[in-house]
């Protein structure tokens, strides 16, 4: 005999209204899970820890009460005020006021909810840590790493600074640096300045397009190995993968970004190099400097990042 004898679902605008009816009780946290998919477990819970869901009318924040005849209903995640959900994830403070939070940023973990991931974001760790944000736009993020770039990021902590970083960045007074490791010999410094657009059939890249947006991107090199450069990046502009697009334009990928990496680009590397490049699981892309004038107290503030232990391995492999 089935558990379930009946389960139906109802909107009603922004609410999300169930009538179940099980013979045998389940735990709420995994009803939802079977019903929202998308949505990792562990966002559920803290949804309704969150006292975001009534069970017959009255609120429930525990994940693991057992339900069987029930009415449950609550806001639909969508809604952008009730997903953007507090979670305790940590994060590597380099700077910290009343004001700003300067944070080394690991790989493998996204800014902000979106396209199908909306939990474990570095704006859900915000809102843990900073009660402050919820009152913020973006919970004060005024810009963004990729999800698997490296390193250091600003982000404001009450309303005014926040308007007054981004007055900061758009008049590029934010100094931002990263190093990558790029495929090929880079033999002197230099800038790339050719404008970026949303790539026309791919709507998750980025492309040259000469009716984009001006980009600007300098450069000086580092050091050089026998078949790659270590290079040090200064962004003029921020577009979206500015750096990535940039550095496939002028033909010296970055090793391990396997959006931007093309096979044409690495024919000329020997096997032992070129397998060990293609197994690197990420962009070799790390945010190591920020500088700017504090947008409160007007003193200048410089953090620095040193390089993560996997591009180091990666230089040492270069090295040999």
């Amino acid at each position: 005999m089935k558990d379930k004898l009946f389960c139906t679902h109802y909107k009603i605008g922004y609410k999300n209204v169930f009538y179940i009816n099980y013979i045998k009780k389940i735990r709420l946290d995994l009803f939802l899970k079977k019903k929202f998919l998308k949505y990792s477990r562990s966002f559920l819970k803290t949804f309704i820890l969150n006292d975001k869901v009534f069970i017959n009318g009255i609120i429930c924040n525990k994940p693991s009460k057992k339900i069987n005849f029930s009415i449950i209903t609550f806001i639909d995640f969508f809604k952008k005020k009730d997903f953007f959900i507090p979670e305790n994830i940590p994060l590597k403070f380099v700077y910290e006021d009343d004001n700003i939070a300067v944070v080394d940023k690991d790989k493998g973990i996204i800014m902000h909810p979106g396209n199908g991931n909306y939990s474990g974001t570095i704006l859900n760790s915000i809102l843990y840590h900073i009660k402050e944000s919820k009152n913020i736009p973006r919970a004060g993020i005024v810009h963004r790493l990729d999800k698997n770039t490296t390193g250091l990021f600003v982000f404001a902590k009450d309303l005014v600074t926040y308007y007054k970083l981004i007055k900061l960045i758009k008049f590029k007074r934010v100094i931002r640096e990263y190093e990558a490791i790029v495929v090929g010999k880079i033999f002197s410094n230099g800038k790339i300045s050719i404008p970026i657009k949303r790539h026309k059939k791919i709507r998750t890249k980025m492309s040259v397009d000469m009716l984009g947006k001006p980009s600007i991107t300098h450069y000086k090199v580092i050091r050089r190995f026998s078949d790659c450069t270590h290079v040090r990046i200064r962004l003029e502009t921020g577009r979206t993968h500015q750096i990535r697009v940039h550095f496939l334009y002028i033909k010296h990928p970055i090793i391990g970004d396997k959006t931007y990496f093309i096979k044409k680009n690495i024919h000329f590397l020997n096997k032992n190099k070129l397998n060990y490049i293609r197994k690197f699981p990420r962009q070799a892309l790390h945010a190591v400097m920020l500088k700017f004038k504090h947008p409160i107290k007007n003193n200048i503030i410089r953090c620095f990042s040193n390089l993560p232990k996997d591009i180091k391995k990666l230089m040492n492999f270069l090295k040999k």
